[in-house]
Parts: structure tokens; sequence; C-alpha cells
């Protein structure tokens, strides 16, 4: 038989029940702008019945509060964070080919191809007037002008790959700040949840920050059944529950090419062994500062074809001009001083050319005033040549390696959209499962509030029958 305040027990259970979930709704309506929060629930079951004797079955006592849980889609997150991975790589990419295409400045009035059109152009004034001082000295300037601009793209290329050699130690400084935080936030999940219950918030803390992590460098991560969480990089932990095992960089030993600028760094493990990220953001970087060939080429790539077009560039004029001969009748001179290896980074003008103008070879014959111009017509008509690169002439060369960088640029733009589409869409998704909607948390606070009220009202109807027992059975009559 049930004890006579048993009525009391059973609303007692239900008005703290709704309490409760009455305050886990006003926590989720607290943080419906909180990034990275989960909606939360309080999950509820029957409390355990009494059994009536000679089989009249059970009665129930109530309810019973569980535990207060999140409302996500790990499978959601991980397709998240596996998209946040590539889009981070792709991003960083195309940040660096625009800085890329900046410096080629193409088409321009400033760029390389300008300027060497202006001194073919130059050359070609100079066909006509061989002795015209005012030709030459215009030649020798538009030759300058050229050199200078090679060098100063040079220069430029340099800085990009030191910038991006900074950036790539940021990155990893970021990482280990993640993981330092990760590690902390483990060990104080573990302590909340020594009593069974679920720390929600801060694993929510975690759950952004392995978001956030994402982005720099592809991550697997797991709980064993001792609750210890570990985040792993290509196999290798990042973070063991409380430990890190950061990545660290230090400057080259050896150069990859030999287009490296100085001081470069290479990412490496606290044990000195080398790590190659497989996507992220750190892969973008690392493979725009270092690629040379390869489909995912990067800042040496362009570095190489610039030294390449200027070498071809510079020994075809100085074989040109070494057959003609100078006002002086001399012949056997170099309009161009370079060294192969690194020809954008020396070119110069020759100190013959820079000393005399009277030594620009512009004729082809050597005695007999005025010369003739023909030396420096077949200099200028170089620019039309078109076995002189395996792309063709110098400007189809020049052309030819503007348009691939507008390829790859393009290429690389798709992808960042692309990734941002799906990014978006994945994160819909999991914010319909994990994130709070005001209009059903209010809806569940008019259910809630509504089931206070009814518990509350049933134990005012329990105590009228017990007072109407009490106070009033047995005294009709008296």
């Amino acid at each position: 038989m049930t004890s006579t305040f048993s009525g009391f027990s059973i609303a007692r259970s239900g008005i703290f029940a709704s309490q409760r979930a009455l305050n886990v709704n006003s926590h989720n309506i607290a943080n419906a702008n909180t990034p990275g929060y989960t909606r939360q629930r309080l999950d509820v079951s029957p409390s355990n019945p009494i059994i009536l004797g000679n089989g009249q079955g059970v009665m129930g006592t109530g309810v019973d509060t569980d535990n207060i849980s999140q409302i996500r889609d790990e499978f959601l997150d991980l397709r998240y964070r596996d998209e946040n991975t590539t889009f981070g790589e792709w991003e960083a990419r195309s940040d660096i080919l625009k800085y890329v295409e900046n410096i080629f400045n193409e088409p321009s009035d400033s760029g390389v191809q300008k300027v060497s059109d202006n001194f073919f152009n130059s050359l070609q004034e100079l066909s006509k007037g061989a002795d015209d001082l005012s030709t030459r000295a215009l030649v020798r300037e538009s030759a300058i002008s050229f050199t200078t601009s090679v060098k100063h793209m040079v220069h430029q290329f340099e800085t990009l790959q030191k910038d991006t050699d900074f950036e790539i130690t940021a990155t990893v400084n970021q990482i280990n700040g993640y993981a330092e935080e990760i590690a902390k936030l483990n060990e104080a999940i573990r302590i909340s949840e020594l009593d069974g219950s679920k720390a929600n918030d801060l694993r929510d803390e975690r759950n952004l920050l392995l978001d956030e992590l994402s982005e720099l460098v592809n991550v697997d991560y797991y709980e064993d059944g001792n609750q210890r969480f570990s985040v792993l990089l290509n196999g290798r932990p990042l973070v063991s529950h409380d430990k890190t095992n950061k990545l660290t960089y230090s400057k080259r030993n050896t150069e990859l090419n030999s287009y490296d600028a100085v001081g470069l760094h290479e990412v490496q493990w606290e044990d000195d062994i080398k790590f190659k990220p497989k996507s992220g953001k750190l892969k973008g970087l690392i493979d725009m500062r270092d690629n040379i060939s390869g489909e995912e080429k990067g800042i040496p790539y362009y570095m190489e074809r610039l030294n390449h077009f200027t070498a071809v560039f510079a020994e075809e004029m100085n074989n040109i001009h070494r057959g003609g001969f100078t006002l002086n009748g001399t012949t056997g001179i170099d309009l161009f001083t370079f060294n192969p290896a690194d020809a954008a980074k020396s070119i110069s003008i020759s100190n013959d050319i820079e000393d005399d103008l009277a030594n620009i070879a512009a004729s082809s014959i050597a005695t007999g005033l005025p010369q003739n111009g023909e030396n420096a017509l077949r200099m200028a008509d170089a620019r039309h040549d078109s076995t002189l690169y395996g792309w063709g002439s110098p400007e189809d060369f020049f052309a030819s390696m503007v348009s691939n960088l507008g390829v790859d640029r393009q290429g690389a733009i798709r992808m960042v959209k692309n990734g941002s589409v799906l990014l978006n869409q994945v994160e819909a998704n999991r914010q319909s499962i994990s994130g709070v909607s005001l209009d059903e948390e209010m809806a569940n606070m008019i259910q809630f509030q509504h089931s206070f009220n009814a518990n509350s009202r049933m134990i005012t109807t329990m105590d009228e029958m017990i007072d109407t027992i009490i106070n009033r059975m047995g005294i009709v009559g008296r």
C-alpha cells in the first residue's frame, strides 16, 4: 500500500524536474550566440515504481533527472573538420598566389614585359641611326630599366618567401597554443567528471579549439574508455590528455633549392623528427614557400621561371651584341653581365656599356660612317624569335608564364569557394542539430512552466485532500 504522502513525493519530483529543465532551457537561451556552444537537454526517466500486492501491478513514484546531455552529431564534427582542413590549405595557397600576381604586375605599364618592350623599341630606333648618341643613351637606360625591374621582382619574391616563412612559424606557435589549451581542458574535464557527470561547457570549449586547429593542420583525435583525450598529427600525439608534444622550427642547414631565401625554417617535432603536414593552412604555406615543381608549385617555381627567362634573354642579347661593332670599330663586347645560376638576381648592364655609349655594338660593319644599324635591328628582331624559348618568343614566354599563374590562381580561388560552400553547408547541418533555436527554446520554456505549475497545483490539491481527512472527517453530526 502506498503512503498517504506519496502524492506529495511524486509532485515534488515533477517540480524539481521542471525547475531543472527550465534552468537548462535558460542556459541554452543565454548562450544562443556563444561560439561553439552546443544546446543541452535534461534527460529524465520514471522513478522506480512500487509493486502493489495481489497482482495489482505497479504504481509510479514520479520522475528522476538522469543527466544533462549535449545534442551533438560527432560525424558532422568530423566532416566539418575535414572540410576546414582543406579550406585552410587552399585559402593559404590562394592568398600567396595573389601576391605572386601582384609581383608580376602583368599586364601593366611597369611590368617586366613592358620594360622589355621598351628595350626592344629603343633598339629599333637605334637601327635607324647607329651613331645617334641620344638614342644610344635611350638603349642603355632601357637596358638598365630592364635589369632593375627583374632584380626588383627577385627581391619581392625573396621578401614574399620570408614573409611566408614567418607565417609558417606563427602558425606552428598557434598550433602549440591550441595544444596547450586542449591539454588544460582535458584535465579540467577529467576532474569535473569524476562523479560521472558531463562537463558540457568545457567540452564545448575543447570542440571549438579542435575546429580552429583543424584549419591549420590535419588532426585526428579520440577519447578512450577512461575519458583520456588525445590529438594526433600524422599518427603522432600532439596532445596526450594533459601532456603536449609540441612542434618546433629551426633554421635550415641546407637549402632545398637555389632559390631559397636566407634563414628559412624547417618544422619538426621536439625530438627533431621532421614534420610534414598532409593538409591544412600549414601545408599550403610550406608548399608555396618551398615547391619548385609539381602540381602544387610555389614561389621557387616562379623564381626559376623568371631566372630562365632572364638568362636566355641576356645570353641571346650578348650573343648578337658580341657579333656587332661599336662606334670605335671594336667587337666581342657583352651588353649584360650575369651569373646563369641566378641571372635574374645578378643581371646588370656591362661595365663597357655603362662607361661608354660608343661601346653599344649597333653596326654590322667595322668601318665607315655613318655606320649601319643592322646589329641593333638583329637584337630588336629577337623579340619575335619563336625558337628562343620552349614557350616561344620572349613575349610568348612571359605571357605563358603569367597565364599559367592566372590558371593556378583561379584554380585556388575555385577551391576556396567550393570549400567555403561545403564548409557552410556542413556547419548549417551541424547547427540544425547542435545550435540553439530561440523559437524552440521559448516553446520548451512554456512547456516546462506549465509542467511546473501543474505539479505545484497537484501539491495544493493533495494538501486540500489531507486537510479534509485530518480536520473534517468524523465531525459530521457532532
